[in-house]
């Protein structure tokens, strides 16, 4: 059994692709039912965030599935595109499980150490076993991967005082205007990436912050949590003559904000400046609107100036990191390894107990035995006893089986049961 993972992420691949691949709540189940449905592949787990898609899987190792896992994501979206599969990446045993470390500790996002990473690998792994897709493998994996992750959270400086996405995007603002001091924000959505976005400009003394959102109750609380003001969705083309900043991140598939809709606002506005930063995938504004007189779109990959400064002050701690990476890669083939001995001791166990019956019988008819505590006794003195003569034996089966060495048959006795022999040169 091995782990792989094919996926693309905002290294190997632009936004106008990722946004093309990612993968609705809705979509899960489809796409799940689809892979599992292969004969070689066990389990899987699909994770889609704004950065990244990737599909981790577990497979008997006879087989390459990754062109079959590519063209069922092709499948499922209706969209082919020539050279997309050139943006795709595919990872193997150790390096697979390098990634999904190095994916839960934030240190593969764009925003080194941010933490909001780490939430959407475990619901990923929570949806995976609601779809009854990760099983024995990838439940281990889960395990081995939160284990890993709070190490290096706690270990290492990698999330401290971690930047996001949000955080990025106000910082750009700041960049762009020189201070937001009495200037007015609109956020589109009320999701967590617009929480964060919320909670950084109530510290930046606007004006006024504006939240809408499809849901208006949605956007009244976080309204109401930031000292806002909510708007009712059908109303946010209106505020554009008056906002100075829009950050934007909802889950729709199409354009929030329109071509035609923001060039028809322009006029009311005087061509003040418009600063439009759309951080959600699929995005949700037109990209097209940049060719607008005094109105700037930025999307999530135009963040990567404002990042970038953060990866160079934390690179050390990638490298502490690394240590605990390496140690989670080993502990977990370690337990990968133990499953081929699982049905050996079980089998061995069974024998003994098998063996016992049949000598409580013989003794019972032997001895005319009819007295169910002395049958009880008999019983316990033999399981004791067995338990003891086992025990050697099984707990160097599960030692000798992370090695790769090859012993003859009356090497594999003497380990078994631990006799002292002097090796052969």
């Amino acid at each position: 059994m091995e782990i792989f993972v094919i996926g693309l992420n905002h290294n190997s691949a632009p936004i106008e692709i990722r946004e093309v691949y990612a993968i609705s709540k809705e979509e899960l189940g489809d796409l799940y039912n689809t892979i599992l449905a292969h004969n070689s592949i066990y389990e899987a787990l699909i994770l889609s965030t704004c950065n990244r898609v990737e599909i981790y899987y577990a497979n008997d190792n006879t087989h390459d599935d990754s062109d079959f896992i590519i063209n069922s994501l092709f499948t499922l979206k209706g969209v082919t595109i020539n050279e997309a599969k050139d943006y795709f990446y595919k990872y193997k045993s150790t390096e697979a499980l390098k990634h999904i470390f190095e994916v839960a500790a934030g240190i593969d996002s764009m925003v080194l150490g941010e933490p909001q990473i780490f939430g959407q690998v475990k619901d990923a792994f929570i949806s995976a076993k609601e779809y009854n897709a990760a099983r024995q493998i990838l439940k281990k994996l889960e395990e081995v991967t939160i284990v890993c992750t709070k190490k290096i959270r706690t270990y290492t400086k990698i999330s401290e005082k971690p930047l996001t996405i949000s955080s990025a995007a106000i910082d750009l603002a700041k960049k762009i205007y020189g201070s937001l001091a009495n200037r007015n924000a609109l956020i589109v959505g009320a999701g967590q990436m617009c929480e964060l976005a919320a909670k950084y400009l109530k510290n930046e003394q606007l004006n006024n912050i504006y939240v809408t959102n499809r849901t208006y109750e949605r956007a009244k609380i976080l309204a109401e949590s930031i000292g806002g003001k909510a708007i009712e969705f059908q109303y946010l083309y209106d505020l554009l003559s008056t906002v100075d900043i829009v950050i934007s991140s909802t889950a729709s598939n199409n354009y929030i904000l329109e071509y035609s809709q923001i060039e028809k606002k322009m006029p009311e506005r005087k061509h003040r400046p418009l600063l439009l930063i759309d951080i959600a995938v699929p995005r949700d504004i037109d990209p097209k609107i940049n060719g607008i007189e005094n109105v700037y779109v930025y999307d999530i990959d135009d963040l990567q100036s404002v990042v970038e400064l953060n990866r160079k002050t934390r690179i050390q701690e990638i490298e502490k990191a690394q240590f605990y990476i390496n140690e989670a890669i080993d502990n977990y083939y370690k337990w990968l390894k133990s499953l081929n001995i699982a049905p050996v001791i079980v089998g061995i166990k069974n024998y003994f107990e098998q063996s016992k019956d049949e000598e409580i019988k013989r003794l019972q008819v032997k001895l005319k035995l009819h007295n169910s505590e002395d049958l009880n006794k008999i019983n316990r003195a033999l399981e004791d006893y067995a338990k003891k003569l086992l025990h050697k034996p099984i707990m160097n089966i599960k030692l000798e089986a992370l090695n790769e060495n090859k012993y003859t048959i009356i090497d594999a006795v003497k380990i078994l049961f631990g006799l002292d022999y002097d090796k052969k040169d």
